[in-house]
C-alpha cells in the first residue's frame, strides 16, 4: 500500500495526518514514513537526523536512501528529509526514489509506504505510483481557492474540520470536485500528545476513528 498526503496551505494538518495514517499502518504491517515536509521525527518524539532523503536525492549514491531511516518501533521506520532542498520535480532522482518506494511497498519487507509531501509540487510519476493521493485540507476559502488555481493532483480528500469555519465537508467536495473520505475534528488532545512526545504510543481517538477507514479502503484487497 502507497499513500501520498499533500496540501496547498500550511497548517492544514498534513503531517499529523500522515503521522496517524503510518502510526495505524503499523500495528497491521511494517510500514515507512517517508517525510518530505521536515515535521515527522518531532511529531514522533524522535531526534531528528542532520543527513535524509534530499541529500540522497541531490546526490544520489549506491547506498539506499532509506539508509538514514529511524525506527520509531519493531514495524514504524520514518526516512527523515535531510537538510537540502528537494529537487525540481523534473529532477531524474524523484523516478528513482518512486521506484524504490514501489518495491518496498510491493517486494520488500514493507508493506506499507505513506510520504509526507507537505505542500510541495508533486512529480508526475509519484503522483501515478500512489494508490491514492490524499489532499489534507481545512475548509478554508482561501486553501480551496489555491487548491482550485493550481489544479492540485489528488483522488481523494481528508478535511480537518473546524467548527467556526462557515465552510462545511460538503463545500469542500462540491468545490474540488473530490470525495471527501475522512472527517478529522481538531481536538486539543492532539497537540497535548505531540507536544508530550506521547503521539505514536497514544494516538487520539479524534484521529484514529477516521482515519482507520482510509486505509482499510486502501488496502490492496479491496482495490
Amino acid at each position: 500500500m502507497f499513500i501520498v498526503c499533500r496540501s496547498v496551505k500550511g497548517g492544514s494538518g498534513t503531517s499529523v495526518v500522515a503521522a496517524t495514517l503510518a502510526s495505524l499502518a503499523s500495528t497491521l504491517s511494517n510500514t515507512v514514513l517517508v517525510d518530505l515536509a521536515g515535521d515527522q521525527p518531532a511529531i514522533f518524539g524522535s531526534v531528528t537526523p542532520i543527513t535524509g532523503v534530499t541529500d540522497w536525492m541531490n546526490a544520489p549514491h549506491s547506498s539506499s536512501p532509506f539508509d538514514t531511516d529511524i525506527s520509531i518501533d519493531d514495524q514504524l521506520r520514518i526516512v527523515p528529509t535531510g537538510h537540502r532542498p528537494l529537487p525540481h520535480r523534473d529532477s531524474p532522482s524523484w523516478n528513482t526514489l518512486v521506484d524504490g518506494l514501489i518495491e518496498a511497498a510491493s517486494l520488500g519487507e514493507t508493506s506499507t509506504v505513506i510520504v509526507d509531501l507537505g505542500t510541495h509540487d508533486a512529480p508526475i510519476s509519484l503522483i501515478e505510483a500512489a494508490d491514492r493521493v490524499l489532499l489534507v485540507v481545512r475548509p478554508c476559502y482561501l486553501a480551496l481557492r489555491k487548491a482550485v488555481a493550481l489544479a492540485v493532483k489528488a483522488d481523494s480528500v481528508v478535511v480537518v474540520d473546524e467548527d467556526q469555519r462557515a465552510l462545511r465537508p460538503r463545500d469542500v467536495e462540491s468545490v474540488l470536485g473530490l470525495p471527501v473520505v475522512a472527517i478529522v475534528k481538531t481536538h486539543p488532545s492532539v497537540a497535548r500528545r505531540v507536544d508530550a512526545g506521547l503521539f505514536h504510543r497514544r494516538l487520539p481517538d479524534s484521529l484514529a476513528e477516521p482515519l482507520r477507514h482510509v486505509l482499510t479502503a486502501t488496502s490492496p484487497s479491496n482495490s
